[in-house]
């Protein structure tokens, strides 16, 4: 998921270079957000109040953490005792070489945006792939069973990881959209090959003619870019192409509302952002972490009011 809202965050950077890296953490700091650009993320107040809630003697903050930095990072915070991370962009492939043990599900979803950390050993998870099913039941009441679905930058990690949950989850059509749609052959092949071809999986260009051309055969439109971000970014998808009987899931989450999301309400379109799925995948990171129910409604409360 990506976000528009400002956070304060640590620099791997300083990190890694400081001869005392004690002294730019606080004693209670033990789990963080790692991820390039983070400055954006709100992940950590809604951490933070769980944490809060739950009345654990922890610390939830953001690192930004350039990729050519990822390993000496990882190094560093095994040893200072962090016990558990959220992985974003670009990282959430990138990390699994480091990992001692993935999970089957995450394996699958081909990414990690959750790490436990348990005897200096890396354990990774992905909840993007269920806080997403989880979300869209919540906003709409949407079921994947009954939906033809397109999706806008598969390529990235939350995009793979959303497009394997939708063949998971058993959904009708998948169209998955790439500026580079022969990135994406590997991966159709492999879910084709899960579905036993049951599941149609069709690459598309991330263009104005390719989206022109699947948009009448989709009920739900995901966009898995970080464009949006900006309220000046291009828009990916124009209103006319859509009908007032479809769906769109920005996972960017904003103050505002995205680009994609206003020409989608524009047409009659129902459509949102992404902070119910930062909510539900959040909720699940901290059920991997501590082993105990999230408080989900405090967590709310900490993204929506923020």
């Amino acid at each position: 998921m990506f976000s528009s809202l400002p956070t304060s965050v640590l620099k791997a950077s300083d990190l890694i270079a400081s001869k005392d890296p004690l002294s730019l953490l606080q004693a209670e700091d033990r789990y963080a957000l790692l991820g390039f650009p983070v400055a954006h993320s709100i992940s950590s107040p809604m951490q933070n109040a769980a944490l809060q809630e739950a009345r654990l003697p922890y610390n939830y903050i953001s690192i930004e953490v350039r990729p050519e930095e990822l390993d000496l990072t990882l190094q560093k915070l095994v040893h200072l005792g962090f016990l558990g991370l959220n992985i974003t962009l670009p990282h959430k492939r990138a990390i699994l070489p480091y990992l001692h043990k993935v999970s089957d599900q995450a394996t699958f979803l081909g990414s990690v945006n959750t790490i436990s950390i348990r005897n200096e050993k890396l354990f990774g998870y992905n909840t993007d792939g269920p806080g997403f099913v989880t979300a869209l039941k919540e906003e709409w009441n949407l079921l994947l069973p009954s939906q033809r679905i397109l999706i806008l930058g598969a390529s990235g990690g939350a995009g793979r990881a959303i497009a394997a949950q939708c063949i998971l989850g058993g959904c009708l059509e998948l169209y998955v959209a790439s500026r580079t749609p022969e990135t994406l052959t590997a991966e159709v092949e492999r879910l084709s090959q899960f579905s036993k071809g049951t599941i149609p999986i069709h690459t598309v260009e991330l263009s104005d003619a390719g989206i022109a051309s699947v948009m009448p055969h989709v009920d739900l439109i995901v966009n898995a870019t970080s464009v949006g971000m900006s309220e000046n970014d291009p828009l990916l998808i124009s209103p006319h192409l859509f009908n007032e009987d479809q769906y769109c899931y920005d996972i960017v989450y904003s103050s505002t509302t995205t680009p994609l999301m206003k020409s989608a309400l524009q047409a009659g379109s129902q459509a949102t952002n992404g902070l119910s799925m930062l909510l539900y995948q959040g909720a699940l990171a901290f059920q991997i972490w501590f082993e105990q129910d999230p408080p989900i409604e405090i967590m709310r409360q900490a993204l929506f009011h923020k």
